[in-house]
């Protein structure tokens, strides 16, 4: 569940085309030791799931989704390419704020 505020303006790094999708590698400003594979991430307003993070203990900051043929049909992320940005906002956990509007 998201909230619809936008926490973080990420960079599409890289797509990778796959079978039936896209992997998409996003430059971001979270803090990757608190995101967790499996996690979800609204990406352009897409619900994607996190597939890979950088190894522990490296500077980086980016986490990988993959984009499957529905949400390549229905959403914009099938015009995304190196260098696009998008919102981020990561899911809402409880006892999270859910003011700003």
């Amino acid at each position: 569940m998201f909230t619809g505020i936008v926490t973080d303006v990420g960079t599409v790094a890289a797509v990778k085309p796959l079978a039936e999708g896209v992997g998409l590698r996003i430059d971001t400003a979270y803090d990757p030791e608190t995101i967790a594979i499996g996690a979800s991430i609204s990406c352009g307003g897409v619900c994607l799931t996190v597939t890979a993070l950088p190894e522990h203990g490296s500077n980086a900051r980016w986490f990988e989704v993959e984009a499957w043929e529905e949400a390549l049909r229905l959403t914009t992320a099938s015009s995304w390419k190196s260098g696009t940005r998008i919102n981020l906002e990561r899911a809402l956990k409880i006892g999270d704020e859910l003011g700003g509007h």
